[in-house]
């Protein structure tokens, strides 16, 4: 068993904290991109079918607001206020995230985005999509970033 555990030691924190960090974020990125109206920014990759495009947040589509008074409107927050958070979150927290910043704090307003989301609107995701992004935000919250961040830098920098 100690050999197994070795094996798996192998892969250190910080990459395995990475990727968590940049699969939550695409989840939570994605979703936000589709409330958002603004100046785009096309992004191109290697591969050509890869490209995508990213808008900046220069207003919430009117659908948005149309999509929170409708299937939103049991959360214990007014449909517009929610509506604004939860997109302006969708599009900031993934962001620091990838960067690695105020990760604990970050994955920690997301997990309650998605408990709110949860148990108000969508409590049949539980098995299907939540879970998953409850176990990937409380293994952030609770190990944190790894070394592969800017608060691991911040820390570095700041112990000096």
């Amino acid at each position: 068993m100690d050999k197994l555990v070795a094996i798996c030691a192998v892969v250190p924190y910080a990459l395995v904290a990475l990727g968590l960090r940049f699969i939550i974020a695409r989840v939570f990125f994605v979703s936000g991109q589709t409330k958002i109206a603004g100046p785009e920014i096309p992004i191109s990759l290697f591969n050509p079918g890869d490209d995508f495009t990213i808008v900046l947040p220069a207003a919430i589509k009117p659908s948005t607001f149309e999509l929170f008074q409708a299937q939103y409107a049991a959360l214990p927050i007014p449909p517009t206020v929610a509506a604004y958070l939860f997109t302006y979150a969708e599009f900031a927290l993934p962001v620091c995230l990838m960067l690695g910043f105020a990760t604990r704090l970050s994955a920690l307003a997301l997990l309650i985005m998605t408990v709110l989301i949860q148990v108000y609107v969508a409590p049949e995701a539980l098995w299907s999509a939540h879970i998953y992004l409850f176990a990937i935000l409380m293994v952030l919250m609770s190990v944190g970033p790894g070394a592969i961040s800017l608060d691991a830098l911040i820390r570095h920098v700041s112990q000096r």
